[in-house]
């Protein structure tokens, strides 16, 4: 075990894809760099033209959204590494929870931003037309809310806080969804219902995709989305990821389990462009204290948090 300070990383999901993302790590850590570049060369792309000038309608694009966090948020981590953090557990919202796997060395980093590419290409090929919309309330509110959207037969795609779930489904449901619910209603900008029923037509060639990564062993728990729990086993952690495509991201869960992993008393760190992560933590009664690492400023003040 690493002598040197440790943390919970969390890692962010689709929709927190900013353009410009990545690059103040980049362009002053070579630790960085060398992540930008081994995306490059695995995917035929260049990596920093995509996250740092590429349009924002273009950047958002699932296809290139999913590879392009994955970089943003290793590139970050690694900065962290070369300072000695380590990471006491891991999990990611989403797409995340695959640069989980790559912070706790469960899966190597080009074999990784491989499987997201084919993963957000997979999505966004799915058929139909499909939509999200965002719901902040609670208590009574929230309940009317849940149960409006399984009258229209919409998804849960994401129990993301006491506050705050995501619904997910057919695109006019949606909207019919989004004018019941009113204000605390917000549709996403996404071309598809992710984490729905919908995308069950991809399932089948992500989960082969999945079967055939190669897990390194490891001890850090990863955040397993698809049931609010951590967790160590292979078989787990693979179930997790071909499951995650069509099932409910239980981020509300997973954040309350955190308190449960071994090391619940390391700090927690947002890693890469992870600010609605930052703001979800806000909702719990706990108001956990989440450390943002997304440029060099924000890192010296998580090492001097850490004493590093």
């Amino acid at each position: 075990m690493s002598t040197g300070p440790r943390v919970l990383a969390l890692f962010p999901g689709q929709g927190s894809q900013t353009p410009g993302m990545g690059r103040a790590f980049a362009t002053a850590r070579p630790e960085a760099a060398a992540v930008f570049d081994a995306a490059s060369d695995a995917l035929g792309i260049d990596m920093r033209a995509l996250c740092w000038d590429a349009p924002a309608p273009e950047l958002a694009s699932t296809d290139n959204a999913q590879p392009a966090l994955l970089t943003a948020s290793i590139a970050a981590w690694r900065v962290l590494e070369h300072h000695g953090v380590t990471a006491a557990a891991a999990a990611g919202h989403s797409v995340g929870a695959v640069a989980a796997l790559v912070a706790t060395g469960r899966l190597e980093f080009t074999d990784a931003v491989r499987l997201v590419r084919l993963r957000g290409e997979l999505m966004a090929a799915a058929p139909g037309e499909g939509g999200m919309c965002a719901v902040l309330a609670t208590g009574d509110e929230r309940e009317k809310a849940l149960a409006e959207a399984a009258e229209r037969g919409l998804d849960i795609a994401a129990d993301n806080s006491p506050r705050q779930f995501v619904a997910s489904g057919d695109l006019a449901a949606i909207g019919e969804f989004a004018a019941a619910v009113g204000a605390r209603a917000k549709p996403l900008e996404v071309s598809h219902a992710f984490h729905s029923r919908l995308m069950a037509p991809a399932a089948a060639d992500w989960e082969a995709a999945v079967a055939e990564v190669r897990l390194r062993p490891a001890t850090a728990p990863v955040g397993l989305i698809t049931t609010g729990a951590f967790g160590t086993d292979d078989a787990d952690l693979r179930r997790d990821l071909a499951d995650a495509l069509c099932a409910p991201v239980r981020w509300r869960e997973l954040m309350e389990a955190a308190g449960e992993r071994p090391e619940p008393a390391a700090p927690t760190a947002a890693v890469g462009p992870a600010k609605a992560l930052v703001g979800l933590a806000k909702h719990f009664p706990a108001k956990p204290q989440v450390s943002l690492v997304d440029t060099p400023t924000s890192l010296t003040a998580l090492l001097r948090r850490l004493g590093a």
